[in-house]
């Protein structure tokens, strides 16, 4: 395979959901977690690349208006000066100059800024926006539909399998599924090192360690085999993996990757 490199990546922070370790692992206990809900921002020679787009911003003024029920079990802190529009401009873009936007799933906190790339290319794993529309009755709290809505008109590709975005092996969209239909994550080969983002592949590290899976993934057998594969492609191809919900991961990490 070619040995291409992106040129640089920013972990852009976005809002802050407390939740207790149960919901987000198989053997959690009650204990409170600060989890962060990140974009990526990766610069490519070929075009501008963002892995994801937390929260919608009508959260911050009115979480239970916007969320319903489920905000008041996801207590949320968020700043109008770190929505994504603001983080973008911050390390020197505009929400125009975004090519790409590649969902790793369509959960109420990774397609919230769907709506500022309405001239980018969305990439999605197969039967995910499907489900986004009509998931299972004890999963729709986890979907906002005014998220997906306004992109009913966008360029859409969805993917089946595994895709090099450039065909050079600087970006790879792997197929991860199990915790939704489409879940991926994103092997990111930068000119240092390989960052494995892992959307919601995982959750914390201690599932990692535990080979633990969700208790709210649509598929457990075939989260379970996701699971397992970027273990190996941690392992096997020297990458470092990134749990986009991991608080350790978030202060351990650095912000900027050149």
């Amino acid at each position: 395979m070619a040995e291409g490199k992106a040129k640089k990546m920013w972990a852009l922070p976005g809002a802050q959901l407390t939740a207790p370790a149960s919901l987000l692992m198989h053997g959690g206990d009650e204990t409170l977690l600060d989890l962060p809900c990140p974009s990526f921002l990766i610069e490519h020679p070929k075009g501008l690349v963002l892995f994801d787009t937390g929260c919608n911003p009508k959260v911050i003024d009115d979480a239970v208006g916007y969320w319903g029920d489920v905000a008041a079990h996801l207590p949320i802190k968020w700043s109008k000066s770190e929505t994504l529009d603001k983080q973008i401009t911050g390390v020197g873009y505009k929400t125009s100059d975004v090519k790409y936007v590649i969902l790793s799933h369509s959960h109420l906190d990774h397609s919230g800024g769907l709506s500022y790339f309405p001239k980018a290319k969305f990439l999605v794993g197969a039967h995910e926006l499907r489900y986004a529309y009509w998931p299972d009755p004890d999963r729709r709290w986890a979907f906002i539909l005014n998220d997906i809505l306004p992109t009913r008109g966008y360029d859409w590709l969805e993917l089946g399998g595994d895709f090099d975005l450039f065909g050079d092996g600087a970006l790879q969209f792997l197929l991860t599924p199990g915790h939704t239909p489409g879940e991926c994550s994103l092997l990111v080969n930068l000119p240092n090192r390989k960052v494995l983002l892992t959307g919601d592949t995982v959750h914390l590290r201690a599932a990692v360690t535990q080979e633990a899976t969700m208790g709210i993934d649509v598929d457990p057998l075939k989260s379970m085999l996701s699971l397992k594969r970027i273990k190996a492609i941690r392992d096997m191809q020297g990458a470092t993996m990134w749990i986009t919900h991991d608080p350790d991961d978030w202060k351990e990490h650095p912000h900027k990757i050149d």
